[in-house]
């Protein structure tokens, strides 16, 4: 129906099938495709003759009225839906009807974006594609992604055209953010445009797909600038903010450097998507593996705690102490929020130039290659225990590099191959470059204790707790009745801390095999009463509405007085 009883409602359909079709590439469901292609038939219906996805009236298209305009935006993720349908479905074996789907939904596609190209740009009567968005130009500018997607399936000039209106528009036009001028002078996120943590991630993440097409068309130097300009943000998001939990901004802003409160609007869960898929970006660039460090702490912390166990609700904002907020709303965040959870068996393997395979993420997992006749199979119990066997299954002998990263908290690892003696190796790839035989087994084994951190800026004077890349928290769930899980509990913080990793009682459990973390904990009212203290990790605390903090109180840590 249009107009949508809200702004920008004409996102959601695009976000869930942007999720739904990664999901359907993992799982091959069938009854999940029947529904994709449902969803995708109804959508094109909708389109107007002149190309028109949008959920504005006529009066108000393209203007800035209704909360400021967001019509190019939900245009943005109906072409993202749209053409996820197109690239991610392709499948020679399947029925004509799908195949001609398929086609539909390009030419919708099309469509769409032509509209696009004739309302914007410098021509006579064209408007200013800057001016007609909020957040200073970046909303709509973030049609940036599915434009270059669009090129690529197409091949039609035009649309790389439009990217590079868009490119100069952020420079050039009167409204718009100076996306490339400002990082690349100071590189402070917080100083850029209007410092909105969602849309200035999303522009950078169009900005390296128009990188990668350029440096593949042998127009690197052109593209040059989106590269350095998106990876000094991500250094400065790194550097000044981001959540010990891998979650960004607050109140849905960058703010001042290291300005990181563990209460209110922390880490709007589309920003820390948004980081997500900006740092798979430039991962798949670079292979560098800070990339890889960052991704696997935003997975198993802030992002997994923006979603309840049960997986039907999202936190819109996720603290790090307090009680969350799980809504059942359909809201940006709730859409979003799957988009990453179907992204990651996306990143769990690689594949490098070379022919070779990373593993970047250790999870159960299984790697099926039928066309190189080869299967991976991964078997372990990570994040909660660092070991971790990896089966190698091929039709005939293969030489090729398996690459494994050795995550940033793990200060040695041990690798073993068959019955060969461990070595250990430090942080980074290690490269195991063999001939491999059916049967091949590599066992690895990441050390796993409860590692101090201490507090700076915002939590000077406090300490948190992580076990291998998990950030643990006090949750009122497991603590004394009566116990402030804020104010009244900590660690001994003497010496090395016991921990054992023990399971929830099954009539108490969130899911079947929820365990916690016990360790020494200390009453701060009562310095004498030490007892068994049973931390959770961070994506499932509070998720009883419980009260939980991530930052303690100190007690006769020496480090703190160090």
């Amino acid at each position: 129906n249009r107009p949508g009883v809200q702004a920008w409602i004409g996102e959601h359909v695009g976000k869930w099938l942007h999720a739904a079709v990664l999901t359907w590439q993992n799982t091959g469901n069938p009854e999940l495709r029947a529904k994709i292609d449902r969803i995708v038939s109804e959508l094109i219906a909708t389109q107007e003759p002149d190309g028109y996805l949008g959920t504005y009236d006529f009066p108000t298209r393209w203007t800035m009225e209704r909360e400021r305009g967001w019509d190019v935006w939900v245009h943005k993720y109906v072409l993202i839906g749209l053409l996820s349908y197109v690239s991610g479905t392709g499948d020679e074996g399947r029925g004509t009807s799908e195949n001609e789907l398929r086609r539909k939904a390009l030419d919708a596609a099309c469509k769409a974006a032509d509209l696009i190209l004739r309302t914007f740009g410098t021509g006579e009567g064209q408007l200013d594609l800057m001016e007609r968005s909020t957040h200073v130009g970046m909303a709509s500018s973030s049609i940036l992604q599915p434009m270059v997607w669009l090129y690529k399936a197409t091949s039609e000039k035009r649309y790389l055209d439009f990217c590079r209106y868009i490119v100069w528009a952020w420079e050039h036009s009167p409204h718009g953010p100076r996306l490339l001028a400002s990082l690349l002078s100071h590189g402070d996120v917080q100083r850029t445009a209007n410092g909105k943590a969602y849309e200035m991630m999303s522009c950078l993440v169009g900005a390296l797909e128009l990188y990668r097409v350029l440096r593949d068309e042998g127009k690197e130097d052109e593209g040059k600038a989106l590269l350095l300009a998106a990876q000094r943000a991500w250094d400065d998001i790194v550097e000044n903010h981001l959540y010990i939990t891998g979650g960004t901004s607050l109140g849905e802003h960058f703010q001042p450097d290291h300005h990181l409160p563990n209460d209110g609007a922390v880490s709007e869960t589309c920003a820390t998507v948004t980081l997500f898929q900006l740092t798979l970006e430039l991962f798949r660039l670079t292979g560098e593996v800070k990339y890889m460090d960052i991704a696997e702490r935003t997975v198993f912390n802030h992002l997994l705690a923006a979603q309840h166990p049960n997986g039907d609700r999202w936190c819109y904002f996720t603290p790090l102490e307090g009680q969350k907020n799980y809504r059942s709303d359909i809201n940006c965040c709730a859409s979003s929020g799957p988009r990453a959870i179907a992204l990651l068996p996306t990143f769990v393997y690689t594949f490098d130039p070379d022919g070779g395979i990373r593993v970047n993420l250790y999870t159960q997992s299984e790697l099926n290659l039928p066309e190189r006749g080869m299967r991976i199979v991964q078997e372990t119990a990570y994040p909660y225990d660092g070991k971790v066997t990896i089966k190698l299954q091929v039709s005939q002998p293969k030489e090729f590099a398996l690459r494994l990263r050795v995550p940033d908290w793990c200060k040695e690892a041990l690798i073993a191959v068959n019955d060969e003696s461990p070595k250990r190796v430090e942080h980074g790839y290690c490269e195991l470059r063999r001939q491999w035989r059916n049967g091949d087994v590599v066992k690895l084994e990441f050390p796993m204790d409860l590692k101090v951190i201490i507090g700076t800026h915002t939590n000077e004077g406090k300490l948190a707790l992580m076990y291998g890349p998990l950030v643990l928290a006090v949750d009122e769930r497991f603590l004394p009745e009566g116990i402030d899980p804020l104010k009244a509990v900590t660690v001994t913080s003497e010496g090395k801390l016991p921990v054992k990793v023990v399971p929830v009682n099954s009539d108490e459990a969130l899911w079947e095999g929820e365990k916690v973390f016990e360790t020494e904990g200390i009453l701060l009212t009562d310095l004498q009463n030490r007892f068994k203290l049973p931390l959770t990790d961070f994506a499932h605390a509070g998720a009883k509405g419980t009260r939980f903090a991530v930052w303690l109180p100190p007690h006769n840590c020496p480090l703190l007085e160090a």
